[in-house]
């Protein structure tokens, strides 16, 4: 785990927006230096993408205005605020099978849910949605049951949503350019699996 945690955005945002945690490119940014690029590095413009078809994105700004502390609606995160990898041959990976081994070991559970315990058991007031990055069935189902045991109030909205904490919690689809379910998520038809999460994400919002 690479301890490099990170906050972008407002401090009192209204709309929260998390991943899971680093992956390589954002670790090679963060080591760069400049930490208002650091977030989503190479996939931002996949980002805007998941926000406009959630019907969140601005059009005052760029996503890039999102992740500085000029920002006052977004906030940006992750549910891990460090950087998890998995070592493979001797070297660490951030790819792959990391987010689905994370949830399988007794310790990295630990870790993600002291992590979610800490910056997400108490949201600001101010929040009022909160955007899960991540459409997997078995990602849905990890944290559900982390954030259901986690929030007295939870109660369920449909498969991809629900609310805790006194926001609207989504899960829409990452923006890694590893995800090859993202179009269809973002543009496919009703009758694909990741088009109707995506349908049932949008109905939620609406109906909030």
């Amino acid at each position: 785990m690479h301890n490099n945690p990170g906050y972008y955005g407002s401090s009192t945002p209204s709309t929260l927006v998390l991943g899971f945690s680093k992956g390589a490119t954002q670790n090679r940014a963060a080591e760069a230096g400049n930490f208002d690029k650091v977030a989503f590095a190479g996939a931002r413009h996949r980002l805007e993408t998941v926000l406009a078809v959630l019907g969140l994105m601005p059009r005052d700004r760029s996503i890039d205005d999102l992740m500085t502390a000029r920002e006052r609606e977004f906030g940006v995160a992750s549910l891990v605020r460090c950087s998890f990898c998995k070592m493979k041959g001797g070297e660490c990976n951030t790819s792959g099978d990391v987010i689905p081994s994370a949830f399988t070991n007794a310790d990295t559970v630990r870790i993600i849910e002291r992590c979610a315990a800490t910056h997400l058991k108490t949201l600001p007031p101010s929040v009022r949605r909160v955007v899960l990055l991540g459409t997997a069935d078995a990602y849905i189902k990890k944290t559900k049951a982390i954030f259901s045991g986690m929030y007295a109030n939870f109660s369920s909205v449909n498969e991809v949503a629900f609310r805790a904490g006194g926001a609207l919690w989504v899960y829409a689809a990452h923006p890694s350019p590893g995800n090859g379910h993202f179009e269809s998520w973002a543009s496919g038809a009703q009758a694909n699996a990741s088009a109707r999460k995506r349908m049932l994400a949008q109905r939620a919002l609406a109906d909030a």
